[in-house]
Formats: C-alpha cells, sequence, structure tokens
C-alpha cells in the first residue's frame, strides 16, 4: 500500500516524527484513518457510483481506487490521445474512472457540451478543483460561481471589448518588438556569418507575456524580459510572490491531495507549502491593495478637477466604472466590485493573462518550425505590411497570420480539457443517441448531483468528424474554407472549444489574440526559425496549461529549444 504515496512528495513531515517510525505507513494509515472516520466523504467517494446511473454507460475496464484512469490519461504520446482511443471504442459517450474511484462522464457530442457550458448554475468547477484555484489565484473571476459570478462578469466585460483592446495594442507591439530586439542582439554574434542560433523560446516568451500583462493589467513593471537577457536573478517582489505560488502549484505533496479532497486536512499548516503560499499570496495581497488604494486615489483625484485618465490597464478601468457606479463614493453594490474583489482579480489577471498566451505562442512556433512552408508564406505577407508598428485593426486583417493564430489554437489548445460537476440532479440531451452496455439506446444523459463529466478541449477541437480527415494535422489553409460541422462546435470564436463556450467562457479571449498576434508579427518578421532537437522529441505536458518539454530531457522542465537566424 505505501507504494501509492511514490507518486507523492512527503519528506516534510519526516521532522515530526520520531526516527524509529517509518514515514509512508504512518502517513498512510494515519491519513487514512483520520480520512475515514472525520469526513464521511471518503466512504461515499466509494459508495455513490454503485447508485450512480453512469453505471450503465460504455467505459473501460480497470482504475485504481485512488487514481482511476488517470496515469493512462497522461501515460500516451500526446494530450488527448487516451481520451480519442476510447471514443473509438465505446463511442462519443463514455465514462471512466476518476480520482478517489468517481465516475467521470465524456462525451463529444456537440449539444450535450453546449448544454453543459451554457447551464453554469447547474455545471460548475468540482469543489476540490476550486480550493486549488483560490490557492493560486485567489478569489477572482476564475474561481467565484452562480450569482457572483455573473456580477463580476458582468461588470469586467467592458473592459475587455474591443475599444480598449484596440488602446492596448500599443503596448502589446511595443514589447513584442523589445523581445525582437534581445533576440536580435542574442544572435548579433551569428548574423554575419548567416548562422543559427540556439534559443530556448519558452522562457523568452514567458517573460515577454508577463510584462504585458503588468502593464495592460495593473501598469506595472516586472522588467522580466530585461532580467532574462541580462540574467539579473533579482527579480521584483510581485513577480517572485507570484512565481513561488506557480511553483507550490507544480508539485503535488501527498498532504496537498489530502486537503483538496478532504477538508479537515485543511487545518493543518505548518507543511512548507502551506508557509510559502502564505507568503506570497500576503506579499501579492499588500502590493495588490497598495495598486488598488493608489489608483482609487489618483483618479478621485482626476474627478474633482473633471480630468479624464489616460491610463489604458484594466485595473485602472475597473476602478474608474467603481467610482462611476458609485458617484465617486464608497458604497458598492449590484454594478460594481468592492476593493477586496478588484484586488483578487490582480492574481487572476496575472494567471489568465501570462501562461496561456506564452504557451499559444510558443507552440505556433513549434508549428512553423515544423512547417518551413506555413513559416514562409506567413513571412512573406508580414514583411510586406509597410510598418513595425501595426494597429490592432491592421494585424487583424493580415489574413494568412490570422490563418495561422485559428489552427495554433485549435490544434495546440493550451487548456486540454476542464470539468465540471453537476450541483443538482439533470438530463442531458444529445444530438445523436447512443447505446450503453445493456443494447440499450439512448437519447438523454442522466446525471445525479455530485456526478462529473470531462470536456475533452484538445479532443474535440482535432476531431475528425468535426475538422475532417486532415483534422490531427496543422494546416491553416482548413480556414480558407472551414467544415460545415464546425459550426455545431460550442464556441465564442473560430468554431473551436478552445476559448470554452457559454457563461464562463473565457473573457480575455480579444485580449489573448491580438496579443499573439503582435508577437508572432514581430518575431516571424525578423527571424526564420528551425528545431534545435527532433519534432517528436517535443512533448506536451499538462498542467494549469499544457506546455512543452523535451522527452528525453524531461528533468529539464518545461522548454521549446529552437535555432533561429536573423532575416
Amino acid at each position: 500500500m505505501s507504494s501509492i504515496l511514490q507518486e507523492f512528495d512527503i519528506s516534510w513531515i519526516q521532522e515530526y516524527l520520531p526516527a524509529s517510525l517509518d514515514i509512508k505507513q504512518t502517513i498512510l494509515l494515519g491519513s487514512v484513518g483520520l480520512a475515514v472516520f472525520s469526513s464521511y466523504n471518503f466512504i461515499w467517494f466509494y459508495i455513490r457510483p454503485i447508485f450512480s446511473p453512469m453505471r450503465s454507460l460504455k467505459g473501460p475496464p480497470g482504475g485504481s481506487w485512488l487514481f482511476g484512469h488517470l496515469p493512462q490519461t497522461r501515460d500516451v504520446p500526446a494530450v488527448g490521445d487516451w481520451h480519442r482511443d476510447q471514443l473509438r471504442k465505446h463511442g462519443h459517450v463514455f465514462v471512466y474512472k476518476g480520482l478517489l474511484n468517481q465516475d467521470r462522464l465524456c462525451t463529444t457530442d456537440p449539444k450535450a457540451l453546449q448544454h453543459v457550458l451554457n447551464n453554469s448554475f447547474v455545471y460548475q468547477k468540482p469543489h476540490e478543483a476550486r480550493y486549488s484555484l483560490s490557492r493560486l489565484v485567489g478569489e477572482g473571476l476564475l474561481f467565484v460561481e452562480g450569482d457572483v459570478h455573473k456580477r463580476q462578469r458582468r461588470i469586467m466585460n467592458p473592459a475587455f471589448g474591443m475599444l480598449h483592446i484596440r488602446e492596448m495594442t500599443e503596448i502589446f507591439v511595443a514589447k513584442s518588438n523589445e523581445l525582437r530586439d534581445a533576440l536580435k542582439k542574442h544572435s548579433s554574434s551569428s548574423h554575419e556569418t548567416g548562422e543559427w542560433t540556439h534559443t530556448e523560446m519558452l522562457s523568452h516568451l514567458s517573460c515577454t507575456t508577463l510584462d504585458i500583462i503588468g502593464l495592460a493589467g495593473f501598469d506595472y513593471r516586472f522588467n522580466a524580459l530585461d532580467n532574462l537577457v541580462r540574467k539579473d536573478q533579482g527579480e521584483n517582489e510581485l513577480s517572485l510572490a507570484f512565481s513561488q505560488i506557480l511553483n507550490s502549484m507544480s508539485h503535488f505533496p501527498f498532504l496537498g491531495f489530502l486537503k483538496m479532497w478532504f477538508p479537515i486536512f485543511r487545518l493543518i499548516t505548518f507543511d512548507t507549502r502551506a508557509r510559502a503560499e502564505r507568503s506570497s499570496k500576503k506579499t501579492m495581497e499588500t502590493i495588490g491593495r497598495k495598486l488598488v488604494e493608489e489608483r482609487k486615489q489618483l483618479l478621485k483625484e482626476e474627478m474633482k478637477k473633471g480630468q479624464v485618465s489616460k491610463a489604458k490597464d484594466l485595473l485602472t478601468l475597473l476602478i474608474r466604472a467603481n467610482l462611476a457606479a458609485s458617484g465617486g463614493g464608497g458604497a458598492y453594490g449590484d454594478k460594481s466590485l468592492s476593493d477586496e474583489e478588484v484586488m483578487n482579480q490582480i492574481p487572476t489577471f496575472l494567471m489568465a493573462g501570462h501562461e496561456t498566451t506564452s504557451t499559444a505562442t510558443t507552440w505556433a512556433l513549434f508549428s512553423l518550425a515544423s512547417h518551413p512552408d506555413v513559416q514562409t508564406k506567413l513571412r512573406e505577407e508580414l514583411l510586406a505590411f509597410p510598418s513595425d508598428t501595426p494597429t490592432m485593426d491592421e494585424l487583424n486583417g493580415l489574413e494568412y497570420l490570422d490563418r495561422v493564430v485559428k489552427e495554433t489554437l485549435r490544434y495546440h489548445a493550451v487548456v486540454s480539457g476542464t470539468i465540471r460537476v453537476a450541483e443538482e440532479d439533470d438530463v442531458i440531451p444529445l444530438e445523436q443517441p447512443f447505446t450503453d452496455k445493456h443494447g440499450t439506446v439512448r437519447h438523454e444523459i442522466i446525471m445525479k448531483k455530485g456526478d462529473g463529466i470531462f470536456i475533452p478541449i484538445r479532443v474535440v477541437d482535432t476531431l475528425q468528424e468535426v475538422w475532417g480527415d486532415d483534422g490531427e494535422k496543422y494546416n491553416p489553409d482548413r480556414w480558407l474554407d472551414p467544415p460545415k460541422r464546425s459550426a455545431s462546435v460550442p464556441s465564442v470564436w473560430a468554431n473551436q472549444l478552445s476559448f470554452i463556450a457559454g457563461p464562463r467562457s473565457c473573457i480575455g479571449f480579444r485580449f489573448a489574440l491580438v496579443e499573439m498576434k503582435a508577437l508572432l508579427f514581430a518575431l516571424v518578421r525578423s527571424f526564420e526559425f528551425k528545431l534545435a532537437v527532433d519534432a517528436d522529441d517535443v512533448v506536451g505536458k499538462v498542467g494549469i496549461v499544457t506546455r512543452p518539454a523535451l522527452r528525453s530531457r524531461p528533468q529539464e522542465g518545461h522548454q521549446l529549444p529552437l535555432l533561429i537566424r536573423q532575416v
């Protein structure tokens, strides 16, 4: 039994145990015992599948009592391969085992997906996932559900409209050109001879998008790219705090698993991860509160003088809307956010606007390096543009760039899937019926309160039944005449699930698209890109987002080594 703990880091507890005790046996027996006698969930987790209507659905056999089929979903050559294989075996509706023996529905039926995503009051993030998310980004827009989410989303929507994105494009372009200049300096020694320069692109793009979200999100200068170029390890306070939070979430210690599933273990606050999280969150809250107070005071003074602030960042836009809704006072109602709610959006902006765009742009460069003909065609379009400082409308007017971005986000959906749990009994309608394991044809799926459903974003975005025989291949020209079947995919953009759909769709998708186009415009216009390793050596590793890593050197973490040469 102690072999179960091999997946987890439990070394933190050793200092609290007598040397004579075996750490794994102690932790296993103690935690299981405490879970059984202190949390009814432990027993209910293993009993409820017996009464679930999902017992009649087809699905793979086996699955461990603790991890279910999750190890199999990760032990595949490419993200989504396991789910795709199960769909071929069992049809477009099947069930598999998640953590703690829980049945998890999976379907690619567009009508079913539309129903789940549109009914966000019924289908919400799992409570354990919300707990983990709260440790990372606090109780911002990504965390809240129900009426609170509906109110926050309604208030924040205008800040992410095209008018404000158009004004922010200047920041996107300036920082993209700063990255271009840094890479030119990095490759200057080989430019004269025409040789290629080895470059790790993920870190460069991650630093650039961190700088962008700092300026566009709350007018804060991280200077992350400059620090990377100068090899300066002195991160500023907010950047360091956010990095520590991300690092703590990238590890999955056994105690973290227990805290996620059994709330009683959250009373344990002396472990290393909890201490690091508290310290980092305190720093982020202190800086966030200072940013909110400074911005609010500045806007109040401008309102008294009859001036209009020229600030373009999202935080200022939210505070300005708050002050307008309250008449410049401090009263908060249905049309405004509290200071605490505004402050909670800062780590949300950092998380949602940083890793996602940098990772998507990294995968775009991987595909361009893997398809030289696509890269050449894109560069020809970009070089024909007469300026290196395009506006948002000019970026959106570059047709082939638009097709490359659409295809990248379809083929490399950086969030490979998402889970929802029914908060009440429900019936999910289907576009196409399925046959259960008893031979009965069903036209709907019965869900009981607590049943979970996995939405396989990456699989739906590459499904051959939707995208054609080349659905699992990279082909930007498909967007010249997208398959009619793709119109059935629930979506807010380009008939794909990458930004999901419904009330919980990505509020910042327009922000991300223009930012990604600005980055690709600056880079592909100035450099040729070639893979520094075999394409088969690059694999996607699923975490908060699916980032590239090397199959041959997994210990080195996430990376994408490329060879670059100035045009």
